[in-house]
């Protein structure tokens, strides 16, 4: 049986050495303005020394650059890329179709890992990434283990599935929420989340005699 491989996030250089002397086979990680995880202490230095650092003792990294871009975004990208390429990235995580077209025209040699945020959630949705150049799909969380294993045994045996075993689980679709823009100016999808969906709420119900009825807390 194959070796699962272990991963874990980082998010700064010196949590992505932590991480391997716990025992992670590779780490994901990816700067402020093209990751989800815009508060991260990573720039594109930290990248680069993470990645080389990484090789170095038999590690590896995969770079985040799975935001719904903006065409504002592309730029950056196109530079991160190929910055990714030079220095042998073992992968780059992306969600958006945009970005694949980026990175297989300016990082041709870097693995494509489709992220979470992109719901993979049947089989059908994982042979489209891998036709469309992915080496590796990283699984909605949302699937329970049976749903799992029904898609790895019905794609491409080629086609690697990742999966997540811990962390947090969004309440809405996960990465395609937009209740956190609406309501705090902050956006899911570019890394942002206030997590609105985990608030304390109040729930009223429109009555003849009481129009203002609170059901719950």
């Amino acid at each position: 049986m194959k070796k699962p491989e272990l991963l874990a996030p980082a998010g700064s250089f010196e949590k992505a050495k932590i991480a391997f002397l716990y025992g992670a086979d590779a780490v994901y990680c990816g700067t402020a303005s093209l990751s989800l995880r815009s508060r991260a202490e990573v720039g594109d230095n930290d990248l680069r020394d993470t990645i080389i650092y990484a090789h170095e003792i038999g590690k590896k990294v995969y770079a985040a650059i799975n935001i719904y871009a903006f065409d504002e975004s592309y730029e950056e990208i196109k530079k991160q890329a190929r910055m990714l390429n030079e220095l042998k990235v073992d992968g780059i995580i992306l969600s958006d179709g945009g970005v694949l077209e980026i990175v297989k025209e300016e990082a041709p040699d870097v693995d494509i890992h489709i992220s979470t945020q992109s719901n993979v959630v049947s089989s059908h949705a994982a042979s489209f990434w891998r036709n469309n150049g992915a080496k590796r799909v990283i699984l909605a969380r949302e699937l329970n283990k049976e749903q799992i294993k029904d898609i790895v045994e019905n794609t491409d045996k080629e086609l690697e599935t990742e999966m997540f075993v811990h962390g947090a689980l969004c309440f809405g679709y996960s990465g395609r929420c937009f209740l956190s823009d609406f309501l705090a100016s902050r956006s899911a999808n570019l890394g942002d989340c206030a997590q609105s969906c985990r608030w304390a709420y109040n729930l009223y119900a429109e009555e003849k005699n009481n129009p203002r009825k609170s059901y719950a807390n």
